[in-house]
């Protein structure tokens, strides 16, 4: 008998899978396993079973170990092997990429044991003493239900351990294992009374669950998605198939900060589907033991940031994906995927409906919802999604907030505050109300000049300037990491009179403070966020009223609902307005749609003040009137002329190295090589991105650009194997970006 033989996906850049003699194990597809390789041990996963190899037997080694878990589906592995092929990636480190760490180690995945318990069968009670009144009331539990979990014991005593294992030692009760799911808060007693638009939206969406049906729902900022989601949810986790499995479904968000209310909106209403969330702050533990939830199919609900995407769920029938147009769903190292674009190849695989929900939905959205005539498609369209449109405000008498620019050329601010958003400020504090100051820059001040030369601190390891950090008294790089103390006197014309320019949180956060000394301020960033639970602390203080001004970066920008806020203030965005980038706009215009739907979402009026020196800008014109419509479709225009995304298809190369000249090298071969294929793509001349040299290390990049993706695709399968090929593709570090978004 032939011996068998696996084909294992490893954690190496190797374009290939790698074949080991089963040495006796026993394993299936999807296994976990421990193999030699180049004089070490790796963790690998089992992705062909057979009885050939491409290479000699004796040749071959024996795996070293298999666990007993199997970790990929049969659908995972043909999500993950589309996008390997798309992203160009290896096929192993896509896969071992998307487990968590856990489950990436030498050793046997261990999470927190979890148990319920029944009555054994002709349970003899009055076996059980009656003076015992712990036994008695868990013995009580268990009759009137089939089985008692570990959390509802612990709300019958807080003994209920040493009763447990009394119960057990009279053969009363029997334990097995299950799978840990974070018990559910109870259901919320009332559901909020629907208006037309959203009752016409889960209308039409559960009109269509059995089939692949991609959704734009796209509603004005508090105009009531996520009650839509949770009422088309609440229907389609109500179903159960054929052998009586209940429904699973994925609820994807851009960032952390929105999982904490996302979660409790959806434990208080859906609290009977056990719900897990999937995210960078969870422990080791707590993201295997929910992963492990997810993949078993005990858990119902899975609420994650993007790697959540490639999750196990073996009944998955609906994705939703929250702020869909959000940067943060496109990761930018390893497979530069893009979530959104990876869970729309997943619905269609499965056959299920998906919902992207945006109050600015990007641009590639917005282009297939609205069937944008193109002529590079044979039927002059592209094809359509379903667009459900909410333009009102779910609260009753709730308003869209007034939207108004400050002219600072003819209303000058001082300490970057301008007076009549100073007495706006106060009128809030005078009333009772909230107030929300949105920089997007965090620190004290982004420059420490000097006067005397001109003189600003630079990063030592990269093109950038360093960010001063007054409290701490250190200037800090926020692309490396980089930081030093702040130097008492200029380091190149000796003079002590170096001041910070510019404004950022911190800076803020102390000008309020002078300006108004009875404020209860806080400030949100990153810096002061460091804390596990800090973000969902202060959250709760401004539901309880206990905070009048919220200074804060993008952390705050979108997706929390606070009743009390009235008035946003929007500072420094200009230098979005500079931006080289083709979707600066389009970013600034979602942006500060986004941060002013944080005012009046209640039945109090809401107002937002923008300090710009360009208040006739079209991009202020299309904010004031609050129509993101006509402004995307003016960008759509734009980008067609421009043949730029999402009509025409791009590619980057990027390289970089401690040596430019052999970056310089490596782009030169590669764009040589790339115009010898003669294909329909355009390769353009190798150049240097605005940030030149990054952690020491000098880049440049090549950018392709094609008029469909089927030709981008043809050339980058015959020049990838090309690129890898090169002798100086060993000494510089390269990717490839498909359909990149920052350039």
């Amino acid at each position: 008998m032939p011996p068998t033989i696996f084909s294992i996906a490893l954690d190496v850049p190797l374009n290939r899978l790698f074949d080991y003699f089963s040495g006796g194990f026993v394993a299936q597809v999807g296994n976990r396993v421990v193999v030699p390789f180049a004089g070490r041990n790796l963790i690998g996963v089992i992705v062909a079973i057979g009885n050939q190899s491409e290479f000699p037997i004796e040749k071959l080694k024996p795996v070293s170990h298999v666990f007993d878990e199997v970790i990929v589906d049969s659908s995972s592995f043909k999500l993950l092997n589309f996008c390997a092929d798309y992203y160009h990636y290896p096929l192993g480190q896509a896969l071992i990429s998307t487990l968590p760490l856990r489950l990436r180690q030498i050793k046997p995945a261990v999470s927190r044991k979890m148990f319920a318990y029944r009555l054994t069968a002709n349970a003899d009670i009055s076996l059980a003493s009656t003076k015992k009144v712990v036994m008695q009331r868990i013995l009580t539990a268990l009759q009137s239900k089939e089985e008692v979990t570990e959390a509802e014991l612990a709300l019958i005593s807080a003994t209920w351990r040493k009763a447990i294992t009394d119960l057990k030692a009279l053969n009363l009760v029997t334990a097995y294992e299950v799978i840990a799911v974070k018990a559910s808060l109870p259901a919320s007693a009332t559901e909020p009374n629907l208006n037309d638009e959203q009752k016409k939206a889960i209308e039409c969406v559960l009109a269509l669950t059995h089939n692949f049906k991609p959704w734009l729902l796209y509603g004005v900022t508090g105009s009531g998605k996520t009650e839509v989601y949770i009422q088309i949810l609440q229907h389609i986790l109500s179903q159960k198939n054929a052998q009586g499995m209940g429904a699973q479904v994925l609820v994807l968000v851009p960032e952390i900060n929105l999982t904490p209310q996302l979660e409790a909106r959806f434990r208080s209403r859906l609290s009977q589907f056990p719900l897990v969330t999937l995210h960078s702050n969870l422990s080791e533990g707590e993201r295997l033991q929910n992963w492990l939830a997810a993949s078993s199919g005990a858990a119902k609900i899975v609420i994650g940031t993007r790697l959540s995407v490639f999750t196990p769920m073996p009944q998955l029938k609906m994705i939703v994906m929250d702020e869909e147009h959000d940067g943060s769903y496109k990761q930018q190292d390893g497979m530069r995927y893009h979530a959104r674009d990876v869970a729309m190849m997943r619905a269609k695989q499965l056959n299920i409906p998906i919902i992207l929900g945006s109050a600015t939905p990007s641009l590639e959205t917005w282009f297939n919802a609205k069937a944008v005539p193109d002529l590079t498609q044979k039927n002059g369209q592209k094809p359509q999604y379903g667009l459900l449109t909410m333009t009102k405000r779910a609260v009753e008498n709730a308003a869209l907030p007034e939207i108004y620019c400050i002219d600072i050329a003819k209303s000058p601010t001082e300490n970057g505050l301008s007076p009549l958003l100073i007495k706006a400020l106060q009128e809030r504090i005078n009333k009772g109300e909230q107030s929300l100051l949105f920089i997007n820059r965090r620190g004290y001040a982004p420059v420490l000049h000097c006067n005397a030369c001109q003189w600003v601190a630079p990063c030592t390891r990269c093109s950038a300037r360093l960010v001063v950090h007054l409290s701490q008294k250190r200037l800090k790089c926020h692309h490396c990491g980089h930081e030093q103390k702040i130097p008492l006197q200029c380091p190149s014309c000796g003079n002590a009179d170096m001041r910070p320019v510019g404004q950022a949180t911190q800076r803020l956060e102390q000008t309020l403070q002078t300006l108004l000394p009875n404020a209860r301020i806080a400030r949100v960033d990153r810096d002061s966020m460091r804390n596990k639970n800090a973000l969902t602390d202060l959250l709760t203080q401004v539901h309880n009223q206990e905070i009048d001004i919220l200074v804060g970066t993008q952390m705050l920008a979108k997706g929390h609902d606070f009743p009390n806020l009235t008035l946003v203030g929007v500072i420094d965005t200009d230098s979005a307005l500079y931006s080289p980038d083709f979707r600066a706009s389009e970013r600034l215009f979602a942006q500060l749609m986004q941060v002013a739907g944080r005012a009046g979402r209640a039945d109090k009026a809401g107002q937002v003040l923008i300090q710009t020196a360009f208040p006739q800008h079209a991009l202020f014109h299309a904010l004031r009137a609050q129509d993101y419509a006509s402004y995307a479709d003016e960008l759509l225009q734009e980008r067609r002329v421009m043949q730029f995304p999402p009509t025409r298809f791009f590619a980057l190369l990027r390289a970089e190295a401690n040596d430019f000249s052999l970056v310089h090298q490596f782009l030169n071969q590669a764009v040589n090589l790339a115009r010898g294929l003669k294909s329909e793509v355009m390769i353009y001349d190798p150049l240097r991105p605005q940030m030149e040299r990054l952690k020491s290390m000098e880049r440049a990049q090549v950018l392709l650009q094609a008029n469909t993706r089927a030709a981008l695709q043809r050339l980058l399968k015959v020049w990838m194997p090309q690129l890898r090929a090169l002798p100086i593709a060993t000494k510089v570090r390269w990717s490839l970006d498909i359909d990149p978004l920052e350039f």
